[in-house]
């Protein structure tokens, strides 16, 4: 579906807003500029290669932290679409997402997912030319 309004956010995820390939999430864990921890996450941020002009988000969502398919999917969901929300207000970074322990309750990953990318917009504001 096509978002008509003027200024509204665009309803897609590009392959051009994902980290696709191992070596660009290896670049991102090699050398961080920055990490992000909460409770449950924690995000590393790359600045990104300099043709970039958006940012990135690349996921690490392993069986091994969250065991259910159900819960695994719920979460690159969630993370997807609040990427998606907060992107335009990024800089041009590459952001990998990585889950520490799994969690309990939906309401509390909503909560942790939106705090997480508000402090990245807040770190890595997009540069108004």
């Amino acid at each position: 579906m096509i978002n008509s309004q003027p200024g509204a956010i665009p309803l897609s995820f590009t392959k051009a807003e994902r980290l696709l390939h191992p070596n660009e999430f290896k670049r991102v864990f090699d050398n961080p500029i920055k990490k992000i921890h909460s409770e449950h996450l924690l995000l590393f941020i790359q600045t990104g290669v300099p043709e970039q002009t958006q940012a990135r988000l690349g996921l690490a969502i392993t069986k091994k932290k969250v065991k259910l398919a159900v819960m695994r999917n719920r979460l690159k969901r969630l993370s997807r679409e609040i990427f998606r929300h907060t992107a335009p207000t990024l800089g041009s970074v590459d952001v990998v997402l990585i889950v520490k322990k799994s969690y309990a309750k939906k309401t509390d990953l909503n909560d942790e997912l939106t705090h997480i990318f508000e402090k990245l917009a807040i770190l890595f504001p997009a540069i108004s030319i």
